[in-house]
């Protein structure tokens, strides 16, 4: 007989990852501790792998517990779509969504198409600047929410999946091998002061000679073979290359890519396209 993957079961999954202990969970889940645990081993079985191993006192997640994780996730996040579609059919209004402009062209086409099919009298008012930015409007309530890279614990934000950052350079010239290297970077941008710090213990002559506050100047600049920058790989534009290790660039850091939710209460309609984000970022996260 075939098992299928209970949702409260999912729910109390979820709730463990979040709070980072089964007892935290299982204050969120309205369950004891040892309904938790027992939920959590009904889980092992219907998956036939097991989910957590112990690290002192402490259950942390196997691999295999990480990966039904991100199932879980997209399932539930699902199941709240259905509801909202049945349930709130006529759902309208506008939408106030941020989003790092490293990720507009790469993430946002399928999840505007997808959303509007559901939501159709729905307006989004998208605002596409730097992550500092956007993670400043939201916090003073002038956007809903907003899809960034994180790269501070100050703020309070949701991880939905983590992203490699890489070098790029023009397929067409030879920036890349300049001495010294020739760097466009963001303003402000944390990934311009990894790249600095990489380079630098690789002992690799460079100079900062372009920076701009915004994506497309950083892809003209390179395209124009004027310098190298570093990019999310999934960010990459198809008139660019990847540079590799083997071409003496020293490897980058991840960057995490999270939602930021304004204090105030959420409409239907920003509830419903938060949710829609979490799905296919999530979905993106499991297909990598």
């Amino acid at each position: 007989m075939q098992s299928n993957l209970d949702p409260e079961l999912l729910q109390t999954l979820v709730a463990i990852a979040d709070t980072g202990s089964f007892s935290a969970a299982a204050k969120n889940v309205h369950r004891t501790q040892s309904a938790v645990s027992m939920q959590m081993k009904r889980l092992e079985e219907i998956v036939e792998q097991p989910l957590f191993e112990k690290r002192g006192r402490r259950s942390e997640l196997t691999l295999q517990g990480q990966n039904l994780l991100l199932y879980a996730r997209r399932i539930l996040n699902l199941q709240q779509e259905a509801l909202a579609v049945f349930r709130s059919p006529e759902i309208q209004g506008e939408v106030r969504l941020g989003v790092c402009d490293d990720y507009v062209l790469s993430f946002m086409p399928a999840i505007f198409a997808s959303f509007a099919k559901a939501f159709p009298n729905v307006h989004i008012r998208l605002d596409s600047q730097p992550s500092a930015n956007l993670i400043e409007a939201t916090q003073a309530g002038e956007l809903d929410f907003s899809l960034v890279n994180v790269v501070n614990n100050k703020v309070d934000y949701e991880i939905l999946t983590k992203e490699q950052l890489v070098w790029v350079t023009s397929k067409n010239h030879f920036a890349h091998e300049m001495s010294p290297l020739p760097l466009a970077i963001e303003n402000n941008c944390l990934w311009g002061k990894w790249a600095q710090k990489a380079l630098g213990e690789k002992n690799r002559l460079y100079r900062v000679g372009y920076s701009t506050f915004n994506i497309a100047g950083i892809v003209a600049i390179i395209d124009a073979g004027l310098a190298v920058s570093v990019m999310s790989r999934s960010s990459v534009p198809e008139q660019l290359r990847i540079l590799q290790p083997c071409e003496n660039f020293p490897e980058l850091p991840h960057t995490e890519i999270g939602l930021v939710v304004s204090t105030g209460e959420l409409s239907p309609a920003a509830k419903c396209l938060a949710d829609a984000v979490r799905q296919s970022m999530t979905a993106t996260a499991i297909a990598a």
